[in-house]
């Protein structure tokens, strides 16, 4: 099937036919998760804790997991807002909260780990204003968990960076990230994916999770959805970010098209293109990420260490 055809038929569905196709791609996701997998997912079980957490905001109840590590529970620890992927359909899981803990105990850092609300109950732009509305109350949560917000910093897996790199472009929260880490994301949700006359299995898997967020699709080019369309001008001054691709990934190009975009409007920022991996290598642990595990730490404590080093030189003068 051709893509236009594709969103045509996904216009004519119901409500309750999108729930439907919604729950059961929910179902077939965490079948895909092998047992030694799973394993993995508790040996840092005696190294972190996880609370979880339902926060009151002026959008409502947010879903949070707050992880930390236990070798450093009584220092002040830089904070890392994580939204998850699963082309904002898919639920929060296991393999989310390891990456979270895994970040927590190698960089040494309080994460806030958002179980945002999905499409298509949620569609755009539920999920954005949800995590904006949380993140302005985060100055005071912090202060329960020892959290420094000078060091405040978002990591987003897929669509999770998608959402905190619209978050970061609308400047409507009450503090600003030191930096942005945006694996794999989605940044053109307007144009296709896949360059090809048909539509695969894969490709219309995708095409539903872009119609859930957002079924208006001339909206799609809007910024807050395709961050890639938003203009050098409106770039400009934003924090530093660090863009990451897998060469496998049909969003490799759009990825590195947004790094791009944001070098041109001045913002500090680097890309690295994992060339062996498939999407999502970093959470669900395969192809490289082992390496990639290894380069957001690095990345995580230089960003956390050159805001450290600029708070105590103010700090002597």
């Amino acid at each position: 099937m051709k893509r236009k055809e594709f969103i045509e038929t996904c216009s004519g569905l119901s409500r309750s036919e999108l729930l439907e196709i919604a729950v059961n791609a929910r179902k077939n996701v965490e079948k895909m998760i092998s047992e030694d997998t799973k394993a993995m997912f508790h040996r840092l079980d005696e190294e972190t804790v996880v609370e979880e957490r339902y926060f009151e905001t002026g959008w409502g109840k947010t879903h949070v997991y707050v992880v930390r590590s236990l070798n450093h529970k009584d220092e002040k620890l830089p904070v890392v807002v994580n939204a998850h992927g699963g082309g904002w359909t898919l639920e929060h899981s296991e393999r989310d909260l390891y990456f979270c803990r895994r970040m927590a105990y190698l960089a040494g850092c309080v994460v806030f780990d958002i179980d945002y609300v999905l499409a298509p109950e949620h569609p755009y732009p539920a999920a954005i204003e949800e995590i904006e509305a949380f993140i302005n109350i985060l100055p005071e949560i912090c202060e329960k968990y020892n959290g420094d917000m000078t060091r405040l910093l978002y990591c987003g897996q897929s669509a999770g960076g998608n959402l905190l790199g619209a978050v970061t472009q609308r400047r409507k929260t009450v503090v600003t990230p030191v930096a942005q880490i945006l694996c794999y994301p989605p940044t053109d949700n307007y144009n296709d994916h896949f360059h090809g006359s048909e539509l695969d299995e894969r490709g219309m898997r995708t095409e539903y999770y872009g119609f859930f967020y957002n079924q208006n699709f001339e909206e799609r080019s809007n910024h807050d959805v395709s961050i890639a369309f938003s203009t050098v001008e409106e770039l400009k001054g934003l924090p530093d970010t660090d863009v990451i691709t897998a060469g496998m990934d049909t969003l490799c190009p759009e990825g590195e098209r947004y790094a791009n975009l944001l070098k041109e409007a001045g913002v500090k920022t680097t890309y690295r293109c994992f060339a062996n991996s498939r999407h999502g290598f970093a959470v669900n642990l395969y192809d490289e990420w082992k390496e990639g595990e290894t380069y957001i730490v690095e990345l995580m404590k230089k960003h956390f260490a050159v805001e450290k080093m600029i708070c105590d030189r103010m700090l002597e003068s």
